[in-house]
């Protein structure tokens, strides 16, 4: 007896049951994109600041240019700095008479050079007000003491480290271990000092690279352990010794000079607070949350404005913010013109933290840079790494400004490919090649270049070349001669930079709105407004964008054992010395199957 067939839902029935679940769907989605508004609200409100308070910056957290995602720093408890909110908070503060002192917590510090030096000059400017500058650390490095020695007290437990170990760096080469596996680099590079192609090319490393490492070596050590004698009031030679020992800990860091006492943090809190004034309790706001307050505002009855455009990560075509590690040409074009349309901006400051990428997106925004000077001065900030594509897009403005710690130059071209053949025959893997037109294959990782296809890549890297070079050297007001003299893919710090001509001054955010409002002609004394581009996402712009997968990624970065979070550090800091492959192809492969 054949069995009962279920009879299936009448189709307009069925197709209510859908329309039912897709509106509940919206319903539950909306709901939770209002709560997450609410709780972006309520996380974003006032902060109390009472009238006896410490302004606290933690320095064991990632220090970046472009703003947090919202949806890592208030929904996933994330902390992250951003550079120009930091900033402006302690030029705030130093203005605020609720603000009674500073107090840094000196962990090791997530950024480089070009972000410590932007800091500890926001502790200088802020010591002007003559509210006390104290600092305390459990156990810190290199970055985190370079900043801390800028305070009047500095203080640790009996039992503090600081890993005080000087500047070290290691250039792998990988050729040896390409070789093992036939895999065989076909890179050029235009510029006796382009070393990134060297990485795959050579087992060793070239006198070029190697001149131009110990400069950059030698300029930053120096930079350290300058600022660490200054701050510190020690000889060069005291600083040197005790950098030599590597590791302090304990009663060394006293008998050193390198704190002031061995306190714990009890009887650091009970000092601060009888400095305060603030009776029985001590209250603390951390920078984070006291950016929000905006009580006192240094730029308040300000009628004009400078923009700030904010150009970090690597340089790509297309769209890009920097949250993901790379800007694209598209975003950062369409931030300048904003900046340009906006009739409060009379000036713009591009602040630049990048090691280069994409020839065609850096030229992209290099126009840009062009076209908004005809009607507004341009200053580039430099942070970190302006080098490479960030130097690119730098080097057409009215000034430019840059840390002495900043990475920058690296005016050279790198190109080719890697040739798989002897990988895939090896593993017993064969491809049928097919083509038409003579060079098809020029970018097939199956062939090498033919002596036509080597000449050809060549040819068009010195073309551009020589269009990178030109362009410098119109932007800087030089010779060809004296850019390429400087040039050839050489690396320098800013300090270095600024003797050869690359740069204009020395200096961070003050220092290039300075320079802007000079070019405007803005009065010295007049204030002035800044506009940052991008303004930071709210939570719901966040969670609309998409941005889970990279906040979940941060996220779970910020939660590595310190142990692993210091060689990341080191990586981010060093990689893009590296990171600076500037003429990309991306050939469309045919493929059958």
């Amino acid at each position: 007896m054949p069995s009962p067939e279920v009879a299936a839902a009448p189709p307009r029935r069925r197709w209510g049951l859908i329309l039912f679940f897709v509106l509940l769907a919206l319903l539950l989605g909306g709901a939770i994109l209002v709560m997450a508004g609410f709780a972006s609200l309520a996380k974003g409100g006032a902060v109390s600041v009472k009238a006896d308070s410490t302004l606290v910056v933690k320095l064991d957290r990632p220090f970046q240019e472009i703003p947090g995602n919202p949806i890592a720093t208030q929904l996933m408890g994330q902390k992250v700095y951003q550079a120009l909110e930091v900033h402006r908070a302690l030029r705030r503060a130093a203005q605020d008479d609720r603000i009674k002192s500073l107090l840094v917590e000196a962990g090791p510090f997530q950024g480089g050079f070009g972000k410590i030096q932007q800091l500890r000059a926001d502790l200088e400017a802020f010591k002007r007000s003559k509210k006390p500058v104290y600092a305390y650390f459990e156990i810190t490095t290199n970055g985190g003491y370079y900043v801390a020695c800028a305070a009047d007290k500095v203080y640790a437990p009996p039992t503090a480290d600081l890993m005080l170990t000087g500047l070290y760096a290691e250039v792998p080469f990988y050729r040896g271990g390409l070789d093992k596996i036939m895999i065989e680099p076909q890179l050029y590079h235009i510029g006796d000092y382009k070393s990134y192609s060297d990485t795959f090319m050579r087992k060793d490393m070239s006198a070029a690279q190697k001149e131009a490492m110990d400069a950059i070596l030698d300029s930053l050590y120096g930079q350290l352990v300058s600022a660490i004698a200054t701050g510190r009031k020690l000889t060069p030679d005291q600083v040197r010794t005790a950098v030599d020992q590597g590791l302090l800990f304990g009663d060394q860091l006293k008998e050193r000079g390198l704190v002031d006492d061995l306190l714990y943090r009890d009887q650091l809190d009970e000092a601060l607070r009888k400095a305060n004034g603030s009776g029985k309790e001590l209250h603390l706001v951390e920078v984070d949350d006291y950016a929000k307050d905006h009580r006192a505002d240094p730029e308040s009855g300000a009628s004009k404005s400078v923009g700030v455009v904010l150009a970090s990560g690597g340089i790509v075509s297309g769209e890009g913010d920097g949250s993901n590690g790379n800007m694209g040409s598209d975003t950062v074009v369409k931030w300048l013109r904003k900046a340009g349309e906006n009739d409060r901006v009379k000036a713009v400051v591009l602040r630049v933290d990048s090691p280069g990428g994409s020839g065609l997106a850096s030229d992209m925004i290099w126009r840009q840079v062009a076209v908004l000077r005809k009607t507004k001065p341009v200053v580039v900030s430099m942070s970190d790494v302006a080098g490479s594509g960030g130097y690119f897009i730098a080097m057409g403005a009215d000034g430019i400004v840059a840390e002495p710690g900043t990475i920058t130059g690296s005016i050279g071209v790198i190109t080719g490919k890697f040739v798989l053949k002897g990988l895939w025959d090896w593993t017993g893997i064969t491809y049928v090649p097919m083509k038409r037109g003579r060079n098809a294959d020029l970018f097939s990782a199956y062939s090498r270049f033919t002596p036509e296809q080597e000449a050809l890549v060549i040819s068009q890297m010195q073309t551009f070349y020589r269009d990178f070079v030109t362009k410098a050297a119109q932007g800087r007001g030089k010779s060809y001669d004296e850019i390429h003299k400087v040039a050839q893919g050489r690396i320098w710090s800013g300090e270095d930079a600024l003797k050869i001509g690359l740069v204009d001054q020395l200096g961070g955010f003050d220092e290039a709105v300075a320079l802007a409002k000079a070019k405007a002609k803005i009065g010295k004394e007049e204030k002035v407004r800044l506009e940052v581009y991008p303004r930071p996402l709210t939570l719901v712009e966040a969670l609309f964008k998409g941005g889970l997968e990279e906040a979940r990624i941060s996220l779970a970065e910020s939660r590595l054992p310190e142990a692993l979070k210091e060689p990341l550090r080191l990586y981010r800091t060093f990689a893009p010395l590296a990171a600076e492959p500037f003429l990309a192809y991306a050939p469309e492969q045919i493929r059958t199957r």
